[in-house]
């Protein structure tokens, strides 16, 4: 599960793991409690996580799971593609997205960073990079409720449904059509 912050990665991750009855692991809390960052980004106001001892750490925890483990991250993509059955990557609208990063209380800039990251598509992109097109989902978590979100995730997990395939979430393009890219990158 990966996505952008604010996408609702964290939360859609704990509602799966109560329906499928799953272990999660959550990679920022993974990082934070077991110290496994290289160092702190002041600038970014961020822990860089050291990915040299966060991956086989992650590989560890997969393996001693009795059953199917849902990683979240905005990073998710570091997760070897031979413990991977189906990545979904979640999208939000750049404005709703910035308006919960701001009510989150993160500094003007973070926010612009992550908006922009999302409306270039930057989890999806090295989701396709790392596992390819076959595995690799969008949903687009706008104006969904938490129960659509998960339905969607479901189906998404069983049936792999075209409708989700990365490609169809397009925020570059609307926004440049809706004439806004400049308020975001300007």
């Amino acid at each position: 599960m990966s996505g952008c912050p604010g996408t609702g990665k964290t939360t859609l991750s704990r509602d799966l793991t109560s329906v499928l009855h799953t272990d999660i692991i959550s990679l920022g809390e993974l990082v934070e409690r077991e110290k496994l960052y290289s160092h702190i980004d002041a600038d970014r106001d961020t822990k860089v996580a050291d990915l040299d001892r966060l991956v086989p750490r992650v590989v560890e925890l997969i393996e001693k799971a009795e059953d199917l483990v849902i990683v979240e991250g905005h990073y998710a993509d570091i997760v070897p593609s031979s413990f991977v059955n189906v990545v979904i990557i979640l999208r939000t609208h750049p404005e709703v997205l910035s308006k919960r990063l701001e009510a989150k209380g993160w500094s003007e800039k973070k926010v612009r960073e992550n908006v922009q990251a999302e409306i270039l598509g930057s989890c999806t992109f090295n989701a396709l990079n790392t596992y390819g097109s076959e595995y690799v989902f969008e949903i687009d978590t706008t104006h969904l409720s938490k129960k659509e979100t998960v339905s969607i995730a479901l189906k998404i997990i069983y049936e792999k449904p075209r409708k989700y395939k990365t490609g169809l979430i397009n925020w570059l393009s609307l926004l440049d059509a809706e004439d806004q890219l400049e308020k975001y990158f300007s």
